[in-house]
């Protein structure tokens, strides 16, 4: 059986936004991030992506590479340019690991790389991070 990590009580919750043209994998990564006390929401799309971010204004983005229609890249690319979301973390989620992808995510904006199928142990770590150490934006 997998253990789910303990919420970080002593700490803020994140408003978190997780971003996934897949609806079963959306809502059980949205589970798990209400598992660690966190404020989530999800959406399906890049153009509702945007909109949402916008209205719920997310510290963090858990956003999926491999959508149809605007895919996460160019995602990524829209939130950075809107002042209004300077601070917020983007987490790019995909299936590729290799040093490529890395590059590519990290040219694109996104502040980490989260490897599909997504592990909670190092999604809760990942965001335990953010909570306590928010990144400093590469120029």
């Amino acid at each position: 059986m997998i253990s789910t990590p303990e919420p970080d009580t002593e700490l803020k919750p994140l408003r978190v936004l997780v971003v996934d043209d897949n609806v079963p994998s959306a809502q059980t990564l949205e589970w798990t991030i209400e598992t660690y006390g966190d404020e989530v929401r999800s959406c399906h799309d890049g153009r509702t992506a945007l909109r949402e971010a916008h209205e719920f204004l997310p510290e963090v983005i858990l956003l999926d590479l491999a959508m149809p229609g605007m895919d996460g890249i160019e995602v990524c690319r829209q939130l950075r340019k809107d002042e209004s979301l300077a601070g917020v973390k983007i987490i790019a989620q995909t299936g590729h690991a290799g040093p490529e992808h890395r590059r590519m995510t990290a040219a694109a904006g996104f502040d980490l790389h989260l490897v599909k199928p997504v592990d909670p142990h190092v999604l809760a770590d990942m965001l335990h991070l953010l909570r306590t150490n928010p990144l400093r934006r590469r120029r």
